[in-house]
């Protein structure tokens, strides 16, 4: 009997090795192949692809390289300008006065440079923003050298610096869709960001290195920001201008109201740059506590702050990296969420931390946290955005920074009077309870069923008459 099962048994299993994989939900076990080990490979492969997708545009690559090089000369000054307002002023309320200049400038300047931006050349925006930049560099570190430098005048540097960042930010986010085919769009904005936060991991650390070197010092530093900022206006010439979009030659200021009624009437958008605005509002101020910090609860040099904040920038750069290519997907919201909540726990982490040592891995958390929640929150709100608007657009994810001025000095202020680590409780816990609220109501916010652009036309039908009759000159 055994003898003759055995052929059956041999043409049982000749006959499945012809037989079709298992339907989806049937029991059993199926051995892997080859050919799926390669489909998985050529998955990840494709993943990794997709994240630097962007790159494999020769003037996107030039572009992200002069973009990194000028913002580590501005991370530079982001940690030189603090320290060195606290050592005149030896308080958190003269590093929120120090800093203020530059978020004003934002709030009041940004929605019409991102106007003249969708009107103009963007290379020629930046070439004259960044010239003007290193020029205020070369001062400050002029009347460092003389001994004439006070917070006043680091107030006004700010102010100016400000201004000129209205430019700069949303020219060279903006100028990613002229160098980049429209579906690499959100994918470049995102690999932009994430570049910038490369140099906020090694500018910190450049700046405290150069605070401590003896021939060197804080004028020296901002010498050397002014000579970065030289060779990186010099390189842009490379680049091509940029062409202005196609937009009505009319009055900037009916541009503006027709981008903000634009974001105003895309409820995602609405919900996107709500989150950006007030979490960056709550969470944002805690740089300017972290030299009275050092000083006042850990006992330590505000110089070393750089020294001690770097897993910060290391956090920026590998998260901000991963979610690059998650933008565009059904993850971006809950990722959007989770990072937002992470960048408050991380503050409010800091006002329980016992000393320098538990400070690393907080600031890694932080650093993590806010260049995934920033990377994500802006190139949603580019992809979701008509290009023709993307100046105007752009421009409104940069008045967190100048309202985040208007918060930084009340929390200073505060800060002073309970503690540092109380206010950072206190700026943390609401960041949390923010994105919580609107990272659930964007969540549940179903995907537009009709084309941008078809929103866009209905937008400025029902907006260019009534502005136009507003703008028309009365007889």
């Amino acid at each position: 009997m055994a003898a003759s099962s055995l052929p059956a048994v041999i043409g049982a299993a000749l006959c499945l090795r012809h037989l079709p994989p298992l339907a989806r939900g049937e029991r059993g076990f199926t051995r892997p192949s080859c050919a799926s080990s390669i489909r998985s490979r050529d998955m990840i492969r494709a993943g990794i692809g997709q994240t630097f997708e962007a790159f494999g545009v020769g003037l996107f690559r030039l572009h992200w390289l002069l973009t990194v090089m000028a913002f580590m000369a501005f991370s530079m000054n982001f940690t030189v300008l603090p320290i060195v307002a606290f050592d005149l002023g030896g308080d958190n309320s003269s590093v929120a006065l120090a800093m203020a200049g530059n978020g004003v400038a934002w709030f009041f300047i940004g929605p019409f440079a991102g106007a003249l931006t969708d009107r103009l050349s963007k290379r020629r925006l930046i070439v004259m923003a960044q010239t003007a930049i290193a020029i205020n560099y070369a001062l400050i570190g002029f009347l460092i050298l003389i001994g004439r430098i006070e917070v006043i005048w680091l107030t006004v540097s700010t102010l100016f610096l400000g201004a000129c960042f209205a430019f700069t930010g949303p020219s060279r986010r903006a100028y990613v869709a002229d160098i980049v085919p429209p579906r690499l769009v959100g994918n470049g904005v995102a690999l932009l960001q994430t570049g910038l936060t490369f140099p906020q991991s090694v500018g910190p650390v450049l700046g405290s290195l150069l605070l401590f070197a003896p021939f060197i010092g804080a004028d020296g530093a901002y010498f050397i920001m002014a000579a970065i900022l030289v060779i990186t206006i010099v390189s842009l010439f490379l680049m091509p201008p940029g062409s202005p979009r196609n937009v009505p030659r009319g009055s900037v200021v009916r541009e503006l109201i027709l981008g903000l009624r634009y974001a105003w009437r895309q409820p995602r958008l609405r919900v996107l740059l709500a989150t950006l605005l007030l979490v960056s509002a709550t969470a944002g101020p805690y740089q300017n506590v972290l030299p009275g910090l050092l000083e006042n609860v850990f006992g330590i040099e505000s110089r070393n702050l750089g020294l001690i904040t770097w897993p910060m920038g290391v956090g920026s750069f590998v998260v901000g990296l991963s979610v690059a290519g998650v933008v565009g997907t059904r993850w971006s919201a809950g990722v959007l969420l989770v990072m937002s909540c992470a960048l408050g726990l991380g503050v409010a982490l800091l006002g329980v931390t016992p000393n320098a040592l538990v400070m690393l891995p907080v600031v890694f958390l932080i650093g993590s946290g806010f260049s995934a929640f920033q990377t994500l929150n802006t190139a949603e709100v580019i992809r979701q955005s008509e290009r023709e608007f993307h100046g105007r657009v752009t421009a409104l994810t940069f008045l967190p920074f100048g309202v985040q001025s208007f918060t930084g000095l009340g929390f200073g202020q505060v800060a002073d009077m309970i503690g540092e680590q109380d206010v950072l409780i206190i700026m943390g816990l609401s960041a949390i309870a923010i994105s919580l609220v609107l990272g659930t109501i964007y969540l549940r916010m179903k995907t537009p069923t009709i084309e941008v652009h078809e929103a866009v036309e209905r937008v400025v039908r029902r907006t260019l008459r009534p502005v136009a009759a507003v703008m028309r000159p009365q007889k």
